[in-house]
């Protein structure tokens, strides 16, 4: 993306986070922009397209958030901490409004998105796993693979289970006992110790 491209798809980003995106029209979307239509489809061809490149934006925004937690002077207890919290952020930053319309409405985007993310945090917890175990802080015995699918289906089902309420999902005291759920039950006694040092990082 250009820089003026990526500027435009960023705010359109936030206006369909806060409104939803069926609400959003292209007059609302040069309204706030201060822009003409004529930029606007300099840009963008139609609405779809526009969607789609305020989803790219917002993946990789989400993705480069994640490399930085891959912080080579930390250990892999550290970085799962900070993987985790970026990871809530992921999936809990959309309102359900935009996710509904997403779905309904540009299906084909929707499952390009979900599936890069999924994949993006697939793949951290995999290198995680990993780490963590060639470090000594984990158990040698886990099945990395396995625990980071487990791992992952267990933090979307959470977010779209009907079971918990919004403000339930977003409280720190519920995030923490997720992640210490999750943790506790993959570091060795080495990488408890540290684990336990650091549990304040999750407030």
């Amino acid at each position: 993306m250009t820089e003026r491209k990526t500027e435009i798809s960023k705010k359109v980003c936030e206006l369909y986070s806060q409104y939803g995106i069926r609400s959003v029209t292209m007059d609302d979307v040069v309204s706030e922009l201060g822009i003409s239509k004529k930029t606007l489809y300099q840009y963008f061809k139609d609405k779809t397209d526009l969607v789609r490149a305020a989803m790219d934006y917002d993946f990789e925004a989400k993705k480069n958030e994640y490399l930085n937690c891959q912080d080579k002077q930390i250990n892999a207890v550290e970085e799962l901490i900070n993987f985790s919290i970026v990871q809530l952020k992921m999936v809990t930053s959309h309102s359900p409004t935009l996710l509904y319309d997403l779905s309904k409405y540009y299906p084909e985007i929707s499952i390009e998105f979900q599936t890069k993310k999924r994949e993006q945090m697939l793949k951290g917890l995999l290198t995680n796993l990993k780490r963590g175990k060639a470090e000594g802080l984990y158990r040698k015995d886990i099945d990395e693979n396995l625990i980071a699918k487990l791992n992952l289906v267990r933090v979307e089902g959470m977010m779209n289970s009907k079971i918990f309420k919004i403000e339930e999902l977003m409280s720190k005291e519920f995030f923490k006992e997720a992640f210490t759920y999750h943790a506790y039950g993959i570091v060795s006694d080495k990488g408890r110790e540290i684990l336990e040092q650091n549990l304040d990082k999750l407030k």
